[in-house]
């Protein structure tokens, strides 16, 4: 993912928090932009954000 797409999104694709070692996305989180998709991640779990497991992806079709 590139700075652009990171900041400002691609049109109609949703992101949200994949955890790496459950392998499956969590908390519900479905933003328009990786940058809010974070930000949510640490309203809801604060400071455990930092866990080297939780990365921002982009949802599947079927997720949304």
């Amino acid at each position: 993912m590139n700075r652009f797409e990171k900041m400002h999104g691609k049109p109609g694709a949703k992101y949200g928090i994949y955890n790496k070692q459950a392998k499956k996305f969590q908390f519900g989180i479905c933003e328009d932009t990786p940058m809010l998709a974070e930000a949510r991640l640490w309203q809801k779990i604060g400071d455990d954000a930092r866990k080297w497991r939780f990365e921002v992806k982009r949802l599947p079709d079927k997720e949304k």
